[in-house]
């Protein structure tokens, strides 16, 4: 078993992604249960933490000791411009400026309305979305598949390619949390919105210097600007608005020749 990791070790982190994910994910699918909205229980969250695990569990098994030093210091890499950091607090600026000048009767206390997630307050809610949800998902779908993607491929190439994973693992999340329940038509939107967002983190990645924590927090912060109850409606939409415009710049950067060069060359 460990050879058949180390020789396909994209499989097998793909496999073990899914398994340890949708192993959390669809007893509450089968029960029926709907997560929704401020409501701690019950939850998907547990279940975001899976290509984490993932990463580590094929890393060890192909890299021993070493590999997971390395993944440890790109999750913890925060010695980056700070332009990276000022691009999670534009994200999630947007969203919030949007709600202010469109929601007459704001109420604060809809920013921290995650679903799955204990209304904590703002600040210890968006932490602790950024520990499961932001580190859980991108030290996998950008800190293993992407990495490795990376020494091959360009960054549009890579990115496809894991949207096509990243996309498909969502799959139990359309029959258990009710705002995927809800897409309905938008679908399309949602998908087109996915793979923008993996054009915008791969090139965040490859050009932060392979940081995790970058791509961890404007994850989050992204999620946190369209996602919660505050951002239902216009802040939500003009904030995915703001990414595909974005990953089109990105798409259009990275397709130049020199561009391509530096993404497989890691320069």
């Amino acid at each position: 078993m460990r050879e058949t990791v180390r020789r396909h070790p994209l499989a097998a982190f793909v496999v073990v992604a899914y398994a340890t994910s949708w192993v959390w994910w669809i007893p509450f699918v089968v029960r029926g249960d709907t997560v929704r909205q401020g409501d701690p229980w019950p939850t998907q969250m547990i279940g975001l933490l899976g290509p984490m695990l993932a990463a580590f569990i094929v890393t060890a098994a192909v890299n021993g000791r070493d590999g997971i030093s390395d993944l440890a210091r790109r999750m913890t890499r925060w010695r980056v411009s700070l332009g990276w950091y000022g691009a999670s607090v534009a994200t999630l600026g947007i969203g919030l400026t949007v709600a202010v000048m469109t929601n007459g009767d704001l109420s604060w206390s809809d920013a921290s309305s995650y679903s799955g997630t204990p209304n904590l307050g703002l600040g210890l809610t968006f932490l602790f979305v950024l520990v499961v949800n932001g580190f859980g998902e991108e030290t996998g779908w950008r800190g293993f598949l992407a990495d490795r993607l990376l020494r091959s491929h360009g960054i549009i190439a890579t990115a496809l390619l894991v949207s096509l994973a990243w996309g498909s693992w969502h799959l139990p999340l359309f029959f258990l949390v009710e705002s995927f329940r809800d897409l309905g038509i938008t679908l399309i939107g949602w998908a087109v919105g996915l793979v923008c967002g993996s054009l915008v983190l791969t090139w965040m990645y490859a050009r932060s210097g392979y940081s995790i924590l970058v791509v961890a927090l404007w994850h989050t912060s992204y999620n946190f600007g369209s996602g919660t109850t505050l951002m239902e409606g216009a802040p939500a939409a003009v904030t995915s608005t703001a990414v595909m415009f974005l990953a089109a710049l990105v798409a259009a950067r990275s397709a130049r020749p020199k561009a391509r060069a530096v993404a497989t060359t890691g320069v």
